[in-house]
């Protein structure tokens, strides 16, 4: 009978720690796809970001880059960044959808049945708003494959567009994302 209890104590106590140890891995895969839903939301603003700066988009022609558009969204110079890049705008969250005059709330993407709010910011990583110039711009240019050799081409200088986007989630809860590509100008 002693020998029973004490096998029933450590099959309950085994199953106490098999309940736990469920409930963790649960909360877990919860965790990772909520996240997995912030990141498809941010993802959707990247693409919105980059169709409008397409050859067909709003900021497609290289004279619309050459100024600041906050209707788009858009800062035709470097924005304020933290030390991890993200620009102050994106981080205070006192000013909703406007950004800090740096966007429009139009801009502004709702996931009503998710409680998901996401805000994006395109910035040109130049120091001087106007025409593209390589001295005052971030620039990258395209690798040349073919190793070196006579005569071949290089391309010339691009200016770098930074998206940079901020996902607002249930009990405020945000995550950020970036993605940074050359246009021809």
């Amino acid at each position: 009978m002693v020998i029973a209890l004490i096998t029933l104590a450590v099959l309950l106590i085994g199953a106490a720690a098999a309940m736990k140890s469920m409930n963790v891995t649960l909360a877990s895969v919860g965790y990772f796809g909520f996240k997995r839903e912030m990141t498809n939301q941010g993802e959707r603003a990247i693409r919105l970001a980059a169709d409008a700066l397409s050859p067909t988009g709003t900021l497609g022609v290289a004279a619309a880059r050459m100024v600041s558009n906050p209707a788009q969204n858009y800062s035709a110079t470097m924005l304020a960044s933290d030390a991890s890049g993200i620009p102050l705008a994106l981080l205070d969250t006192t000013t909703a959808g406007a950004l800090g005059g740096l966007g429009s709330s139009a801009n502004e993407i709702k996931m009503d049945g998710d409680s998901i709010t996401v805000h994006y910011l395109i910035d040109r990583l130049c120091v001087n708003p106007g025409a593209f110039a390589p001295s005052h711009c971030q620039v990258l240019g395209r690798a040349n494959n073919f190793g070196p050799k006579h005569n071949n081409p290089s391309a010339p200088p691009q200016p770098t567009y930074r998206i940079t986007v901020r996902v607002t989630g249930p009990h405020n809860a945000y995550s950020f994302y970036q993605s940074t590509f050359t246009t021809l100008d």
